[in-house]
């Protein structure tokens, strides 16, 4: 596993300050279910999913690390990995040793920046997880659960109405910026009619703070002191409090 690992982490570079990720090796970034990456330039260049989440088949109700091969995960990957092609949210890299997929072949390992410490070091090793692409405000739904008199929060697929969140979404196309799957055509896609396993799936739904790489830096460039994220910020613009 490491040497997997550190073979994807020494092609990376990070541009400080940027918005997203700038890997040695990436392009830009596409949608792995409809890729249109380039060619030439370095090239060829596939398409690969940054979002590792993943469901325990055996246990839907339980929030999982992916299992890559290689890796220390417990979970079938919804949008990477075999199922790299549901995703809609991904970079366009060149090929490294790295995941060994089929579809994924080569693409960087996906986690999750909010992972607690044994899920990151299980998909991880001992690599940062940074989060690729900053939030934005349309990504934050009102909870009013939190602070004073209720906090923005980056939404999630618990959110979606009826399903016993913030009732806050829908899910569609245009309710955010940067949701993976909107409108769920991957997760019903992944369920083939199991309708158990299709509420799981938008259940593990997400924006962009719960999707990154494994990276060999010091410090991830939206974790740096003074950083504020796009909720965050709302929080603040309204002056909401215990936030």
């Amino acid at each position: 596993m490491v040497a997997v690992y550190g073979a994807v982490l020494a092609t990376a570079a990070l541009v400080s300050g940027a918005c997203q990720w700038d890997y040695a090796t990436t392009a830009f970034r596409c949608d792995p279910s409809n890729p249109d990456c380039p060619d030439s330039g370095g090239g060829p260049y596939q398409c690969c999913s940054d979002d590792p989440a993943a469901l325990d088949l055996g246990d839907l109700s339980a929030f999982v690390a992916p299992s890559y091969a290689g890796g220390g995960g417990t979970g079938t990957p919804l949008f990477s990995g075999n199922n790299n092609s549901l995703s809609r949210s991904g970079f366009c890299v060149e090929a490294v040793p790295g995941l060994i997929e089929e579809g994924a072949a080569g693409c960087p390992i996906p986690c999750n920046p909010t992972w607690g410490s044994d899920d990151l070091a299980a998909v991880c090793g001992g690599a940062k997880c940074c989060q690729t692409v900053e939030l934005e405000a349309e990504d934050c739904a009102l909870d009013p659960t939190l602070g004073d008199s209720g906090c923005y929060r980056p939404v999630t697929g618990v959110d979606i109405m009826g399903f016993g969140g913030a009732d806050a979404t829908n899910w569609s196309g245009s309710a955010h910026a940067t949701h993976q799957d909107p409108n769920g055509a991957g997760c019903i896609t992944f369920a083939q009619g199991d309708e158990a396993i299709q509420g799981a799936c938008f259940r593990r739904l997400s924006v962009a703070d719960q999707r990154g790489f494994c990276q060999n830096v010091e410090v991830c460039p939206l974790t740096q002191p003074g950083y504020i994220d796009a909720c965050s910020a709302r929080n603040a613009a309204e002056g909401l409090s215990g936030c």
